[in-house]
């Protein structure tokens, strides 16, 4: 079915997609814009297995047809489904896993492959086909080559499938997972090397940028350039959290899909429905930091959240060395993603509950948006947003 992964999280925008592909009015050029966790990607992926006829390889995300630059951290999403593959061994847990590992894999593309032979720091691998090739090209062909191996329906057994998963997360350095590269997205020499790609033959291919705002003015020219003129049997799609920094002519070229925020209930149910795991999630940036730590982890990161939270309310800045060891802790969790959005939804409940003032915690919830819409302005870190965001709530009377 057409959108079966999308149509569980964002129905409406799956008929509106639908609506506008059945009046052939599908332009070749495509935003999708919303906040993370909003499905964006999953309808960029739907529609471009769709659009390339191959909708059958979809579960796998698996085609050659298809090229994707991504730009967000996926540590916590492949832990939370190495643990869950390890510890259900079932169809829905296996496809989550072999999906998340294919949003890495989908980067290595053949047309931007060649690119990059940084080294990948992997030191040994297990029945080497590479020729002693270390680079993150040559790994990312390992992981493919690996992934296959659990991807068909069979049982396997509990050793079988942690071998495999202890293998292919061996692998995934911060060198592969990044492509080599020590920028986000897309640079200037993978956009014309795209755009190449997209001239050759007469396939439908499609092609996805992600968070474009966070390119370097040259790919984002490039970028322009591409949209100008889209090869023949070519779709790109663009995949933004904040199109307001977009070059405003990228901006006119695309037919624009807002897509909603999803709310903790859908997002709880979906998690429900797939891995039998009922609880209440306010994003799947929790859900997946609650997979992929360990209960210490956890324990400290409550811990941390309650710290910043009340440190917000209350207008006071923390003591600085407490404040660099709980930023610290959080980078080494990879948790910042799911920090901050926690820090939100208490204020939102705060804000519902009226147990506080509302003008102040209405006034601190500002601060904490527009810090996090700040760091994705200026390419700002966490730490130092969230630091400002304390600062000007010292401020707030």
């Amino acid at each position: 079915m057409a959108f079966e992964a999308l149509r569980e999280t964002q129905p409406s925008m799956t008929g509106t997609i639908e609506g506008v592909m059945s009046r052939g009015m599908l332009p070749q050029t495509l935003l999708f814009s919303g906040c993370s966790g909003s499905s964006r990607l999953t309808a960029a992926l739907d529609l471009a297995f769709l659009l390339t006829g191959e909708e059958e390889k979809r579960a796998a995300l698996s085609s050659q047809r298809i090229s994707l630059f991504l730009s967000r951290p996926l540590r916590t999403e492949l832990a939370a489904a190495s643990s869950l593959l390890a510890r259900q061994r079932n169809s829905r847990a296996r496809r989550f896993y072999v999906e998340s590992v294919r949003k890495v894999l989908l980067q290595y593309h053949q047309s931007v492959a060649v690119l990059h032979k940084e080294p990948s720091g992997v030191k040994a691998v297990r029945n080497d086909r590479t020729d002693g090739d270390r680079s993150v090209s040559a790994v990312a062909s390992l992981i493919d080559e690996r992934l296959m191996t659990i991807e068909d329906e069979r049982e396997y057994s509990e050793d079988e499938i942690k071998s495999a998963i202890a293998e292919i997360d061996s692998y995934l350095t911060d060198a592969v997972l990044n492509v080599g590269k020590k920028t986000t997205g897309a640079t200037i020499e993978e956009i014309r090397a795209t755009q190449s790609w997209l001239q050759d033959g007469i396939d439908e291919k499609v092609v996805i940028f992600e968070n474009a705002e966070d390119y370097t003015e040259g790919a984002k020219n490039s970028l322009l350039k591409l949209l100008e003129e889209p090869p023949l049997h070519s779709h790109i799609i663009l995949v933004s959290r904040n199109p307001s920094r977009l070059l405003e002519t990228i901006l006119s070229r695309c037919r624009k899909f807002s897509f909603p925020e999803l709310s903790g209930e859908r997002i709880s149910k979906f998690i429900g429905e797939h891995f039998s795991i009922y609880g209440s999630y306010s994003s799947f940036d929790e859900f997946f930091f609650e997979e992929s730590a360990d209960e210490d982890s956890r324990t400290a990161m409550k811990g941390f959240i309650d710290l910043y939270f009340n440190a917000l309310l209350k207008g006071e800045m923390l003591p600085l060395s407490s404040e660099e060891e709980m930023f610290e802790a959080v980078e080494k969790m990879d948790g910042f993603q799911y920090f901050s959005s926690s820090v939100l939804s208490r204020l939102e409940n705060a804000l519902k509950s009226g147990k506080i003032g509302s003008s102040r915690a209405k006034r601190c919830y500002e601060a904490l948006s527009s810090g996090v819409s700040r760091k994705e302005t200026y390419n700002m870190s966490m730490r130092l947003s969230l630091d400002l965001v304390l600062r000007e709530a010292c401020r707030v009377n």
